[in-house]
């Protein structure tokens, strides 16, 4: 611990304690605090996305496709020109910094935006389960979190929270899931918020040298789990609204067996325990381990708080975050999610890939077991396939199983996937798929035993 950290430990008045506290506070409300309206439990984040959406309504279809326009100019631009912005106009270069097959991916989107805008092109593309409910649905709830996401998430992550919790758990942490003990925070604010906001915090948590490569790999691929508002969606889609609370209680359960066991395996296990760009700072701001917990866990609060950036530099580095997200993102995610819904739904390649799980439940009279079969797989590219699916069925032990898998792959392409390869993290494409196919192999059964327990 350096001098200036002494120092700030030294300090004991009531700026210091007002500075960690009331940033942290807000953070806490915003993010982690449910809260009980007339359509059931949610967050602040979710009462702001309802608000919004009923508010500007088409607006918002509108701007996320323009969104996905201006993306693929942008990177074709950049492409073209290879211009050298990343100093020079740093929020040029977050816009359209992009290789080949980002690009790629951007213009699909921005096509796919235009039909389903203009109603244009082939009608598959913009049916109500393919462009549309992807566009609407997923590429809205996207935007909308995006924005209050990068600019607010600093208040949980910059002003000592992450520090004082991360201490009481840090012994359980580092014993059960190999992780640190702030990563605690990351799991909290996906949990209850959002699994875009978890990805976000862990990216940059990576970034500023707080994880190594394999603990942010870790916690992207185990804690970015699906928000409780959002969980409460995938119940009401697939009909399990009148038991959400043991079928959420199941998910939970998987979801912390996922976490132990797969960062024990490869590829997470195979992953660089380094840091980025060799700088250490996961140490930054503990404190001595002699003094008593609660001591130990206000003290690195207090350091945190006082080296938080300013509003000015706070301001900067979200509008940083925003624009990289959502020119890099938002294009390539509704490209991926479109064309999983139109594979998955409307052409015999969905029921081909999904085959050797129809195989399988066909060994046990599952009804419609080619069809089911297709969640268990398409689920890697978009979480809605599996729920949308369950919500089709008879059978309430298959639709609990199926909806089980939407609330715990957690690898989405078309959504956090995207963001985890955006963020920086030192995991690809194929190693994401390899742990979405561990994740359903450790899930299954978890979720079969449940499902034969409940009915």
């Amino acid at each position: 611990m350096n001098t200036s950290d002494q120092a700030a430990i030294e300090t004991r008045g009531l700026q210091p304690f007002l500075r960690f506290l009331i940033p942290s506070l807000l953070g806490v409300v915003l993010f982690l605090v449910p809260f009980r309206t007339d359509e059931g439990v949610t967050i602040l984040f979710g009462i702001y996305s309802d608000w919004m959406q009923r508010t500007l309504g088409e607006i918002l279809l509108d701007f996320v496709v323009w969104v996905t326009v201006a993306g693929a100019l942008t990177g074709a631009l950049f492409i073209a020109l290879k211009p050298d912005w990343k100093e020079s106009r740093p929020f040029l270069h977050a816009i359209a910094e992009c290789t080949p097959g980002w690009l790629l991916l951007r213009i699909v989107g921005a096509v796919f935006g235009l039909m389903v805008l203009f109603e244009v092109g082939p009608e598959v593309v913009r049916l109500e389960d393919t462009g549309i409910a992807m566009f609407k649905d997923v590429g809205i709830a996207f935007t909308i979190v995006l924005f209050p996401a990068c600019f607010l998430m600093p208040l949980l992550t910059e002003f000592g929270a992450m520090e004082f919790f991360g201490t009481f758990v840090a012994p359980a942490f580092r014993k059960l899931f190999l992780l640190p003990g702030r990563s605690a925070v990351d799991a909290t604010a996906s949990f209850i918020s959002s699994s875009n906001i978890g990805v976000l915090v862990t990216g940059q948590q990576y970034r500023r040298g707080f994880y190594t490569g394999r603990e942010g790999a870790v916690i992207a691929t185990n804690f970015s789990v699906v928000s409780l508002p959002f969980a409460l969606v995938i119940a009401d889609v697939s009909g399990l609204a009148h038991m959400f609370f043991p079928w959420y209680l199941t998910g939970i359960v998987a979801c912390i067996l996922c976490a132990i066991i797969t960062p024990r395996l490869p590829p997470l296990s195979n992953i660089q325990d380094s840091y980025k760009d060799g700088i250490d700072r996961s140490h930054e701001h503990d404190a001595p381990e002699d003094e008593p917990l609660l001591r130990r866990s206000y003290d690195a609060a207090i350091i945190s708080a006082a080296k938080a950036p300013n509003p000015k530099e706070l301001a900067r580095s979200g509008t940083q975050m925003f624009l990289e997200q959502l020119m890099g993102v938002t294009g390539p995610m509704m490209a991926l999610a479109t064309t999983a819904a139109i594979l998955a739904f409307h052409y015999p390649i969905g029921e081909w890939i999904g085959a050797p799980f129809a195989a399988l439940l066909s060994l046990f009279d599952v009804e419609q077991a080619p069809r089911v079969g297709i969640g268990f797989i398409f689920g890697f590219i978009d979480q809605f396939i599996p729920a949308v699916i369950a919500g089709d069925l008879q059978d309430e032990a298959i639709r609990f199983i199926l909806a089980g898998l939407s609330l715990c792959q957690l690898i989405y392409m078309s959504e956090t996937g995207l963001v985890m390869l955006r963020v920086g993290l030192p995991i690809n494409a194929w190693q994401l798929f390899l742990v979405f196919l561990i994740r359903t192999i450790i899930v299954v059964p978890v979720l079969v035993a449940a499902a034969m327990i409940l009915f």
